[in-house]
């Protein structure tokens, strides 16, 4: 992946957050649903991570020429994101080659961190595009 990168805007993670994304995506995992009841501490699921993280690239508008996500890989979960943490997407463009109709096929790599500076996740995005992030 290349040196240079387009950092995204921050989400907060609240606890409401967190309880949305775990009622409306089904989780049932005792992670998420606490006996208590309590979900001051209760972790976000990695794939509502992924999520919003999708969500914060697209507002970055290092997509704007996307056409449609191809592919997600070598996607790690380094640490728990939890309520009171805030998020944000280091998006750095990689290898493009090209596709049909004047497209090309871009790599992302995502590097998914909290305000405080850890990172929770990575992956690598593939993405259609209209034109390449190679350049920018």
């Amino acid at each position: 992946m290349s040196a240079r990168f387009v950092e995204t805007p921050t989400v907060e993670v609240t606890e409401e957050l967190v309880t949305t994304l775990v009622e409306r995506g089904g989780f049932t995992h005792p992670l998420f649903r606490p006996a208590s009841g309590s979900r001051a501490d209760v972790p976000l699921p990695g794939q509502a991570v992924l999520l919003l993280a999708g969500g914060l690239v697209e507002q970055s508008g290092a997509l704007d020429a996307a056409v449609a996500m191809l592919e997600m890989r070598s996607v790690r979960f380094l640490d728990m994101v939890r309520p009171g943490d805030s998020l944000v997407v280091r998006l750095t463009p990689g290898p493009a080659r090209p596709a049909s109709r004047g497209r090309v096929v871009q790599e992302l790599g995502w590097e998914i961190r909290t305000g405080a500076g850890t990172t929770v996740a990575e992956a690598t995005v593939v993405m259609l595009m209209n034109e390449s992030m190679e350049g920018s």
